[in-house]
């Protein structure tokens, strides 16, 4: 009786330590939302003129038809316990590269040029990871 006591102790301390920080399915509405903003920002770096235009004002017309996208971020963040939700952007070239952490804490990665959510860190979050690692030209293929 008490090693059933003592396995059960375990069990339950185990897996409430091993529980998801993060919601799954509020943490997948984030993604793919990540995902229509990234292709629309990719896609306006492509085939639109963005000469002299800062990163936010490429942002801003690449997401002119979808500002309902951009405006639920902070919300779902807040459902998803991202206390500190900040989404971070990067042009290689004419790819986009978005990155959505919480603080320091990457969470989510995505290149615009491809059909598939490319990075997600939310299971196993990792302390000073808020950094762009994706290498669009490798993943894009130009």
């Amino acid at each position: 009786m008490r090693l059933f006591t003592t396995v059960a102790l375990f069990l339950t301390v185990t897996s409430c330590t091993t529980q998801a920080e993060y919601p799954e399915e509020v943490m997948y509405d984030i993604a793919s939302i990540l995902k229509d903003i990234s292709q629309a920002v990719d896609g306006e770096l492509k085939y639109e003129d963005t000469t002299g235009l800062t990163s936010e004002e490429v942002i801003n017309n690449a997401t002119a038809s979808i500002p309902d996208q951009l405006a639920k971020l902070p919300k779902l963040a807040v459902e998803g316990n991202v206390s500190r939700y900040r989404i971070v952007s990067e042009f290689q070239g004419n790819n986009a590269v978005m990155l959505i952490c919480d603080g320091d804490v990457a969470l989510m990665e995505d290149v615009g040029c491809n059909t598939e959510f490319d990075n997600i860190y939310w299971h196993a979050p990792q302390p000073n990871t808020c950094t762009i690692r994706l290498d669009a030209a490798a993943i894009c293929g130009h």
